[in-house]
Order: C-alpha cells, then structure tokens, then sequence
C-alpha cells in the first residue's frame, strides 16, 4: 500500500547567491505536499547566504543546514544524497524557485513505484502564478533510447538534474563525478538506465532564473574543457552497458560540443578559441564514426560562420528544441 504523504527529499546546493536564496526557499515552505525534509548545503558561501539559510532552519525544523568547504556543486549533491531520508528526491538550485503544486503534482504519477522519476517543464520567465490548466502526464517505457528521447522533450529540462523527482532508489550507486562543471549531464544515462519509467507531467513548475554571474553563464575558463571528461564519461557507459545507443551518444555529444563552441565565439579569448578548436576536432572524429554531418565539420572556418548565424536565429527555447530534435 502506498504512503499518500510520503517523504519527499528537496537538496539545494548553496553558493553565494543572496539574492535569490529567500525565493527558493520561500517556493519550498509553499509546498501544498508538506511532508518535507529540505537540506541545503552551503558551499563556502562568502556573501550572505549562510545567514539566510540559518534562518529558515531556525523557523521550520523540516530545513537543516550542512556547511561545507567549497568543493563544487557536485560534492553538494553527493552530500545532499547521503543525508537523505526521503522516498523521493528533488534538486532545486538556490537561484530558482517552484510552483506552490510542484512536488504534489510530480508526485502523484510516480507514488509508490520504484525505478521511476517524474519531470516537469520550465520557464525563464517568472510565469508560475499564470498556469491553471489542467495537468496533462505522459508515461514513456520501453527501449533506454525512448526514455532518453522522452526525457528531451521540448519545453523540459532534458538532462539537468533539477525539474524532476525522482524514486531514491536511483541514487543507491549513483553520484555525480567530481567535474567543475558538466557534472549534471554526466550522469543522466545510468539514471536513465536505473528507471523503467519516465513520466512527463505538462505542465510549467520551473523558474530557472537566467543569473549573469551562474556557472553557466559566465566567460570560458579551464573548468570549461570538463566538457571533455563528460564526453568521455558517456561515451565509456554507451561502450560499456549499452552499445545499441552508442551512435546516438555521439550525437548527443556533439550536439553538446556545439554549444561549448557557440559559448566560445560569444567570449572569443585566447582560450576560448583553444576550447573551441578542440570541440571542432572531437566533433570532426565523431561526425566520422557514425558518418553524419561529416560536411559541418569540414573546414573550421565555415563552421564558424554557420555557428555565428546560428546564434542569431535560435534565440527562442522553442526553436532550440526543434533544433535539437532535428540534430538527434
């Protein structure tokens, strides 16, 4: 029999963001699902995060706080996962926020079941009060490629680990590799892989908040070339556990490798041009393994000028879905 109020996991990774922590955390105290356990875990904060923080432990004994040296968002998550409890699990990034049904409605698909995550879709835009149509959900199975097509749905957070709860059992062998950034992609084929089912709930939960100073927002450094490591990590798991979808990795991967170049054109440093070049030259090997778009990768500067245009075109979340569909 299942439990109707289960406990429900929320783990948010802190790190200087003050601005926006009290929203976050103010989404989650909403919550019409109540029976919560929310860990937030300061990553070395230097503003005053960690005083906000303490704050909502002090008021609501649902929230505990862990400080932490800062050791990166993904040593905040494994952290996170080892403290625990819940049978469910959420991410929540402590610059976003969340409809006041969020968990409730991501719940009620996937109650009671094992190997299973549901996942909502997201905005940039802060629209969440606006939604009030009636929710929709879709249950994908079958092959491990239809799940991870699903999970790439237009309008979804495709391989982010936040937008989605998820059955704890997931996370009994899995966390997140100690990459400075990539770290959340990186592990979405074993989580996909860990589930016999993915249900896609239709309906606008997510404020992602697009922060200038976010780790994916900001000019390209080294941490930037963990591009690499991620790649090599998913490419080793298709080899490895699941051969038959090895080709679409590629593909995933170069699609991946095409945004880093686009990051690159936009900040164009001397590193950034080193990065781009190398994402040039793996796409080019890839294109040949699977022989596709072999001609895209041809001459570096054509590349380039399609790469330019488009990032003029493709401005929209919607024309960068079809895109992707397109590509994969």
């Amino acid at each position: 029999m299942k439990n109707l109020t289960p406990l429900i996991s929320v783990i948010v990774p802190i790190h200087n963001v003050e601005a926006y922590l009290s929203d976050c955390l103010d989404s989650i105290l909403q919550q019409t699902h109540q029976n919560l356990e929310v860990i937030l875990i300061n990553d070395g904060s230097e503003d005053s995060s960690q005083a906000i923080a303490e704050n909502y432990v002090e008021k609501d004994k649902r929230f505990q706080l862990i400080n932490q040296e800062s050791k990166g968002v993904a040593a905040a998550r494994n952290e996170g996962l080892d403290r625990a409890h819940g049978e469910y699990i959420m991410f929540l990034d402590s610059d976003d926020k969340i409809a006041q049904e969020t968990i409730e409605n991501l719940l009620i698909p996937i109650n009671g079941k094992t190997r299973i995550f549901s996942m909502g879709k997201y905005s940039t835009q802060d629209i969440l009060e606006q939604q009030h149509k009636d929710i929709q959900t879709h249950s994908v199975k079958g092959t491990l490629l239809a799940r991870l097509k699903a999970v790439q749905s237009s309008g979804y957070p495709s391989f982010s680990p936040w937008g989605k709860l998820y059955s704890r059992d997931i996370f009994e062998a899995i966390r997140f590799p100690n990459f400075p950034i990539h770290e959340d992609t990186a592990i979405i084929l074993p989580v996909i892989d860990s589930v016999d089912e993915v249900v896609l709930v239709d309906q606008t939960f997510w404020y992602y908040r697009q922060v200038t100073s976010s780790i994916t927002n900001v000019n390209i450094s080294e941490r930037n070339f963990a591009i690499f490591d991620k790649n090599e990590m998913q490419i080793k798991f298709a080899k490895e556990k699941h051969p038959e979808i090895l080709n679409y990795v590629y593909m995933l991967c170069m699609n991946e490798n095409d945004f880093v170049m686009s990051k690159c054109l936009k900040d164009d440093s001397d590193l950034s041009q080193k990065l781009f070049r190398q994402c040039f030259e793996q796409n080019r090997k890839f294109s040949k393994k699977i022989n596709r778009r072999k001609f895209l990768y041809r001459n570096i500067y054509v590349y380039r000028f399609i790469i330019r245009a488009m990032n003029r075109i493709l401005k929209s979340d919607t024309l960068r879905g079809i895109a992707k569909k397109f590509l994969t």
